[in-house]
């Protein structure tokens, strides 16, 4: 059986948002299943001595601009969520919950908060307005709310984001086939050609 493409994404990144809605396609084309994977990518950050790049620098202002332009290229609707950098963290951990006990959901869970944050300009941090976004797929808000707390759920993100560490994973989104890792929504077209040869 051919290897899966594995999504490895925050939900705090904006290219993540670029490509969460093209990646489907892509893994289709090349009858692959797709693997959603969330990972804490602040938590690589740290580990690795990087920070996000903020407008004040040259980089941080150009990522800014690039963001903005990007998603007009794309026609996609953006609005900076505020605050932003955001906690992503509980989203990554509802994702996992979703994963685990209502499957189905997992996937427009990804695509209702990609949507809330990056569409809407809302951060979802706030456990409340998070259980909203998950009830809107059809999750249980009350049962989404008290899972993302849940002990064996917050393992889920740290081992998932560890296996994409051991993986090379160093930012998002970065898709991953076997050994071969792609890293940005710009490498999309890359990832399908890559996939038509192999």
């Amino acid at each position: 059986m051919a290897d899966p493409v594995h999504f490895y994404f925050d939900f705090s990144s904006s290219y993540s948002y670029f490509a969460y809605d093209r990646i489907g396609a892509v893994a289709g084309k090349h009858m692959r299943d797709l693997v959603h994977r969330p990972i804490a990518l602040g938590a690589i950050f740290k580990e690795r001595g990087h920070a996000p790049d903020m407008p004040g620098t040259d980089k941080g202002s150009y990522i800014f601009h690039d963001v903005e332009r990007q998603a007009a290229l794309l026609g996609k609707p953006y609005a900076w969520p505020k605050p932003f950098p955001y906690n992503s963290i509980p989203a990554a951990r509802g994702f996992y919950w979703l994963d685990a006990n209502a499957p189905d959901l997992a996937q427009p869970y990804v695509a209702a908060v990609f949507e809330t944050v990056f569409g809407k300009g809302q951060a979802v941090d706030d456990p409340g307005t998070l259980a909203d976004v998950a009830k809107s797929v059809g999750a249980d808000a009350a049962a989404f709310k008290d899972g993302i707390a849940e002990p064996a759920i917050k393992s889920r993100l740290i081992e998932e984001t560890e296996a994409a560490k051991a993986k090379g994973v160093f930012g998002a989104p970065s898709f991953t086939v076997g050994d071969e890792l792609f890293w940005g929504a710009d490498r999309l077209d890359s990832l399908d050609a890559w996939l038509a040869q192999n």
